[in-house]
């Protein structure tokens, strides 16, 4: 019987042993699902957040608003609305809590490393004595308001209250740098006095308040009322020894390292991959090992940026890195994490309400009081009242640091929720109206400047011309030279020229999260590793030419950083600020090997388009075929055969004034072409017709015989070198055939635009025009199938009507 039971038993177990397998592996199975579908969940909550924040920023943007504006909104959703939030997992929260808890450490450390403490504090600096009495002023007001309230029996549950108090002062008197310095690009002011004025003092006021709220952090740690004070000034003393160790050893040990692996990377080669594992591990254990003498890291994260070297390729690199990361994920997650902390229905409840207005006051009268020392001080240094108003709002701007310091302070149950709020609501307060109030104030000074025409046929004789040339990259150097070197001229033309070199760079988000503050006639610069190897290609160009002989002539940089829907601004801006008379710019399209032009780029051709519309000066549109040579084969050795061509209007008299400068070079040999309509051509002279037009077209050609006999009797008859040639011709199609005639005589071309323009001459051309912003003459010219080897220059005068308000065009100065 056991013999017959055995092989049973021993069946039954073999069974239970599968089962037993089975389901183990099915316990696995869902273990290993659920933990891809929490994943899968995680993943899909997080981009849906960050897609989120990106669309509302795009319609924030057109308002002038920070893209902090539109994060900070997506959290109020998520943690505000009960169907959102309940559609979010608390692992997810989670999660974002633990991606939060070093994103300030980041942010820190990056802001600390785009600043040079020693030059920023310099006592003679005039902006270190606005950051100064405004972070004077706001103290000094809100401890006075403060005060105030407790002694009229009003007082606010703030406990311990005289260190918090004070906390919250210095976080009111705190200027936020990287939001300021974004602000004042976007509003297209960075090359401005105001705009340049506003960056450095936001600096220097970063630096002094983020440094007392260190030293504020180090002292104070929030343990509570009832910690002995004995032991809290031991560990307070210790902490800032240690601190003060760590800023001493950084840069007489680390410093030297740093600057032999920039060494070992020179700039236009990838960087090490061994380097930069070894700067960022280096970088982050600096940051975090404060943490065993219980100091914050974030704030051991600012010290250690500030005393590391802020120029070099990893100083570069890291700024560039870290600040896409923190504007791309960190931030806005950290942004949506404070959102879901806040619920604001509990501000509005009864029993919180009288603290919450009163803590609204105090903040209130803070922000009045830096706002009213700001302004005071300013004006009675000579600055107007309008730029003293624009650049206290502009310091009056809250950003992350101090959404930080009130959630933080709120986690650690120094300060209640409703407080927090509170902080959070007055440092948003001070972001949304600014752009707005500050763009209406710079539009409205700028309005007062645009009476006086600006071109180069009403530039003062003998006097400096200042020119805008702009690149978008090292291979429009050679065209700039050429067209400066021309301009330059010789002979009596005076008093020397002036080419401002403008950078043309899209604001791309790896751009915008490397914009840093800058130095001389910029307020901000860009900080990515391509666009600074871009820059330094140009400027080394420049430099080279300038240094072969730039006698009577001034070339300086500057750097327009945005999308190509708005560069216009900062072009038009810029032009507006120097005194420019004329800007130039590339055409969209580029010459290929085989002689035709390519497709073009489109952010291109709209930027040229929108500066042709809103300038507030001449502008020329440059056509490169035959330019790009090499800088050692510059006009001063190699002649150039240059034909402008002159119908009539305004347009042709700029681009004839623009011809008879550059014929002062001796390298240009110019010829000027005059259409005449058969009819109307009398064999008495040049420049002569019988006029039949009536009303402003008779005005025009009139002035038009005028200004070209001028030009007739100077430069043609009066010996000047500058060949004349005129041709009668009845239509469109018989000027097309003369121009046609022209290929292969000359390596440039200068016409007009003829906007506004009515002619037989050019009957027609309109109607199957390529590019309608180059004109019908352009147009044609710049077609392959009529040159292959010749550039155009189009010139367009400024409309003078645009700067004048007048009742009839007879007014209007020709």
């Amino acid at each position: 019987m056991s013999r017959n039971n055995t092989p049973t038993t021993a069946s039954a177990t073999a069974i239970a042993d599968n089962y037993t397998i089975s389901i183990g592996r099915t316990h696995c199975s869902l273990i290993s699902s659920s933990i891809g579908a929490s994943f899968s969940i995680f993943f899909i909550n997080i981009v849906v957040i960050l897609i989120s924040c990106k669309i509302v920023h795009v319609f924030l943007r057109r308002l002038g608003q920070h893209q902090m504006i539109s994060d900070f909104i997506i959290g109020l959703i998520v943690g505000n609305v009960n169907i959102v939030r309940s559609s979010m997992e608390e692992h997810v929260v989670h999660s974002i809590a633990h991606i939060s808890s070093i994103a300030f450490a980041f942010y820190l450390f990056v802001v600390a490393l785009e600043m040079d403490p020693k030059t920023i504090l310099r006592c003679s600096g005039h902006h270190t004595r606005i950051a100064l009495i405004g972070i004077i002023s706001t103290i000094g007001v809100t401890i006075f308001s403060y005060t105030l309230i407790n002694r009229a029996a009003l007082s606010l549950p703030i406990n311990p209250s005289h260190p918090i108090i004070i906390a919250i002062s210095i976080s009111l008197a705190a200027t936020s740098s990287p939001i300021l310095t974004r602000l004042v690009t976007e509003l297209k002011i960075h090359k401005s006095e105001i705009g340049r004025l506003a960056v450095r003092t936001a600096l220097a006021n970063d630096l002094l308040c983020t440094s007392l709220m260190c030293l504020g952090v180090a002292i104070y740690t929030f343990h509570g009322p009832y910690s002995p004070i004995s032991s809290a000034a031991i560990s307070a003393i210790l902490r800032i020894l240690v601190i003060a160790v760590e800023a001493s050893l950084i840069p007489k040990l680390i410093n030297p390292v740093l600057r032999k692996i920039n060494d070992r990377n020179p700039e236009g080669k990838p960087i090490r991959g061994l380097d930069m594992a070894a700067v960022c591990g280096v970088s982050a254990l600096l940051c975090y090992c404060s943490t065993f003498i219980g100091f914050d890291p974030s704030f051991n994260a600012f010290v250690v940026g500030l005393c590391l070297p802020r120029d070099g390729r990893m100083s570069n690199f890291l700024i560039g890195r870290i600040n896409f990361m923190l504007s791309t994920i960190m931030l806005p997650l950290y942004l949506v994490l404070v959102g879901i902390s806040c619920d604001f229905g509990s501000l509005i409840r009864a029993e919180e309400r009288s603290n919450v207005y009163k803590m609204m006051i105090v903040g209130l009268i803070g922000a009045v009081g830096k706002i009213t020392g700001t302004v005071a001080y300013s004006i009675r240094h000579g600055m107007k009242w309008q730029e003293a108003v624009a650049l206290a709002l502009l310091l009056n701007i809250k950003g992350y640091f101090h959404i930080f310091c009130a959630h933080n302070a709120a986690m650690a149950g120094v300060i209640g929720n409703n407080m927090m709020m509170v902080m959070i609501l007055i440092a948003i307060g001070t972001v949304i109206p600014t752009p707005l109030v500050v763009a209406f104030i710079v539009r409205r000074a700028r309005a007062r400047e645009r009476g006086k025409p600006m071109g180069l046929q009403w530039s003062k004789p003998g006097g400096e011309i200042r020119i805008l040339v702009g690149l978008h990259g090292p291979e429009d150097v050679p065209m700039a030279v050429n067209v400066i070197e021309a301009m330059r001229g010789q002979g009596d033309v005076g008093g020397g020229l002036a080419a401002f070199v403008v950078d043309m760079v899209e604001m791309t988000d790896k751009a915008a999260a490397s914009l840093v503050h800058g130095e001389g006639m910029e307020a901000v610069t860009v900080k990515d590793e391509g666009i600074v190897e871009m820059r330094e290609q140009i400027g080394s160009a420049l430099e080279a030419y300038v240094g072969e002989g730039g006698e009577g002539l001034t070339v300086r940089r500057m750097l327009a950083v945005s999308s190509f829907d708005n560069m216009h601004e900062d072009i038009c801006s810029a032009a507006q600020d120097c005194l420019a008379v004329l800007i130039i710019l590339p055409f969209h399209r580029r010459q290929l090997l085989d002689g035709t032009m390519d497709a073009g780029h489109p952010g291109h051709r709209l930027l040229n388009q929108k500066v042709l519309q809103l300038s507030p000066c001449s502008v020329a549109i440059l056509v490169n075929r035959g330019l790009h040579r090499s800088i050692s084969s510059s006009l001063s050795t190699a002649a150039q055969n240059t034909c402008a061509v002159f119908i009539g209007g305004a347009d042709d008299r700029e681009a004839l004034t623009f011809a008879s400068l550059i014929s002062h070079h001796p390298a240009v040999k110019l010829t000027v072409l005059r259409f005449l309509a058969e009819a109307r051509n009398k064999p008495s002279g040049p420049g002569r017709r019988v006029l039949t037009a009536a009303g402003k077209q008779e005005i025009e050609h009139k002035t038009d015989d005028e200004f070209f006999m001028g030009f007739y009797e100077r430069y043609v008859a009066g010996g000047k070198g500058v060949g004349y040639m005129e041709k009668n011709v009845e239509s469109g199609a018989e000027t097309v055939a003369t121009l046609r005639a022209l290929e292969g005589r000359y390596q440039l071309f200068i016409v007009g635009r003829g906007k506004d323009r009515v002619s037989v001459l050019t009957a027609g051309m309109s109607e199957w025009a390529e590019c309608p912003e180059l004109g019908p003459i352009g147009d044609i010219l710049a077609a392959s199938d009529i040159s292959v080897s010749a550039s155009v220059m189009v010139v367009q005068q400024r409309d003078v009507a645009q700067g004048f308000h007048v009742i009839d065009d007879e007014f209007l100065p020709l």
